[in-house]
C-alpha cells in the first residue's frame, strides 16, 4: 500500500491574505503616528526704541537698511528717495538720529556697492 504525501503548496489566496493584513493594518499604524506638530507663530521684531540718538546711529549701522537701499537705487537717488529713507527709519524706531551720519554711511555703502 502506498502512503499519499500531503504537499502544502503557498497559493494567491494566502497572498491575498498577506495584502489585506496589511491594509487593516494601515489605518492602525497611521493613529499611531504622533500629530504632527504645529510651526511656530511668525514673531514680529520690534525695535527698542530710544531717545539717544548715538545710540540710534549705532542700531542703524549694524543693520542692512543702509546697504538695501542703496542696492533698491542701484548706488543714485534724490532728494525725495532720501527724505522717505528718513521718514521709514522714523517709522522703524531709530529716530531721533544724526542724518548727517546717516548720510555717511548711505555714501559709505555706496562705495562698497560700486567697488563690487
Amino acid at each position: 500500500m502506498a502512503t499519499k504525501k500531503t504537499v502544502k503548496k503557498e497559493t494567491a489566496p494566502a497572498k491575498k491574505t498577506a495584502a489585506k493584513t496589511a491594509v487593516k493594518a494601515a489605518p492602525k499604524a497611521a493613529k499611531e503616528m504622533p500629530k504632527a506638530v504645529k510651526a511656530p507663530k511668525t514673531v514680529k521684531i520690534i525695535p527698542v526704541k530710544t531717545d539717544d540718538p548715538e545710540e540710534n546711529i549705532k542700531r542703524f549701522a549694524k543693520t542692512s537698511l543702509a546697504m538695501n537701499f542703496v542696492k533698491a537705487h542701484n548706488g543714485s537717488w534724490n532728494h525725495a528717495d532720501w527724505l522717505n529713507f528718513l521718514r521709514e527709519l522714523e517709522e522703524k524706531g531709530y529716530f531721533p538720529i544724526d542724518t548727517d551720519r546717516v548720510g555717511l554711511i548711505l555714501e559709505d555703502k555706496k562705495k562698497a556697492f560700486f567697488a563690487k
